[in-house]
């Protein structure tokens, strides 16, 4: 029955986007282009013809692409939860590995030194969901303040387990906090010849690890480790939690402000490495890039370049923000322990077929590491059939 419809649903398909051609045609040749009001669903199967045809053969169909409503991911505006491109950057932004997806007021980047004199975008995302680029000026390398050099290590305090939770996998969350930036690293097992090593290079003061590879009914051991821009490390003393029980700290809401993102940077050097220091006006998330990548247009149009968009097409959100970002706007329910962790780097030692997990630009896991993007034959749109396969693809250790 399902394939004697799709062989019925074919040829309508087919009309359709040879009508969205015409329509489209027409209105670029009379100057209305996409740029001079809202981009409707015949302008996007005009170009993406293959795209519209593949969705309409398949069972499970993510709902703005069934409403017809591909602009809601894939155009960038100045509308709340969209973001601003900043002037002559649209497609061209190549993200820097590393992000601070927490809101935080006070972000540190380490910054290849080859960028110090140029230009750097600066994506800003606060609490009242407007998300904005900068164009950011770096010193050149002698311009930047010399920090002087500390001998003494950081300081460790307020080193607690907030959470063990039950969710796609069992977690748990382990915070502390540091009297100046340092990175984040994690010894956890149970035992310390069987620890094993979470870390995150980017620099903060308020730290926050989320372990995924435990087993049920164990008691764990471990230490945090913190160093600083000088080299200066600081363990702590170890502590322990189990996972025989689940709990969760309360979670401390911070007041959210729709005013808008300003920040300010400082810029230092240390040896021969540049940091730059951006200070929000509210919690805010960040993100830098330069203006040297390749466009990250995901289809292209039949008269455009390859890696550019045709003349007037609005301007796309980039690939990151597509397979992580706006699924937040629809589905804030997975921004928590209940989901599988996004926006993180792999763990040492896994091997992921990028083929079928896609990964960011930088290496990062998405949403779409396991979603289809447009539509699937499998529940959830998942780009596996069997739950168990899609998780041991990656977790062969879960087998």
């Amino acid at each position: 029955m399902k394939k004697r419809f799709r062989k019925y649903l074919r040829p309508f398909v087919l009309l359709l986007a040879a009508g969205a051609l015409v329509a489209a045609s027409f209105l670029v040749s009379y100057g209305s282009g996409t740029t001079s009001g809202a981009v409707g669903p015949e302008q996007c199967c005009a170009c993406h013809r293959e795209v519209c045809e593949d969705t309409a053969n398949k069972r499970y169909v993510h709902a703005p692409v069934r409403e017809k409503q591909c602009a809601l991911c894939h155009i960038a505006s100045s509308g709340p939860d969209r973001i601003t491109v900043a002037k002559n950057d649209e497609g061209k932004v190549r993200w820097l590995p590393g992000s601070f997806p927490r809101q935080e007021l006070e972000c540190w980047f380490s910054i290849p030194p080859a960028l110090a004199g140029k230009k750097i975008i600066l994506q800003t995302d606060g609490q009242g969901k407007k998300v904005s680029r900068l164009e950011v000026q770096l010193p050149n390398f002698l311009e930047a303040e010399q920090l002087t050099t500390v001998s003494k290590p950081p300081e460790i305090t307020e080193l607690s387990v907030d959470e063990v939770m039950q969710g796609v996998f069992l977690t748990a969350r382990i915070s502390w906090k540091t009297d100046r930036v340092t990175d984040s690293t994690v010894l956890y097992g149970e035992s310390e010849s069987t620890r094993k090593n979470a870390g995150d290079p980017w620099l903060n003061k308020d730290h926050e690890m989320l372990l995924t590879d435990l087993q049920p009914r164990k008691t764990y051991s471990f230490v945090v480790v913190s160093q600083d821009i000088f080299g200066n490390k600081k363990t702590s003393p170890p502590k322990t939690f189990s996972t025989h029980a689940f709990f969760s700290q309360p979670h401390v809401e911070k007041a959210k402000t729709n005013e808008k993102v300003t920040v300010s940077g400082k810029y230092y050097r240390v040896d021969n490495r540049l940091f730059a220091r951006f200070v929000a006006n509210q919690p805010t998330s960040m993100r830098i890039g330069t203006l040297d990548g390749l466009s990250h247009a995901s289809t292209q149009s039949p008269t455009s370049q390859p890696g550019k968009l045709p003349p007037n097409h609005l301007p796309l959100t980039d690939s990151q923000f597509r397979s992580t970002g706006v699924c937040y706007t629809c589905h804030p329910q997975t921004h928590g322990v209940s989901s599988h962790p996004v926006n993180v780097l792999p763990k040492r030692g896994m091997i992921i077929d990028g083929a079928v997990y896609k990964l960011s630009d930088d290496g990062r896991i998405t949403c779409m590491s396991c979603h289809e993007h447009h539509a699937s034959d499998n529940e959830y749109r998942m780009n596996r059939s069997d739950k168990k396969k899609l998780c041991l693809g990656c977790h062969k250790n879960f087998g």
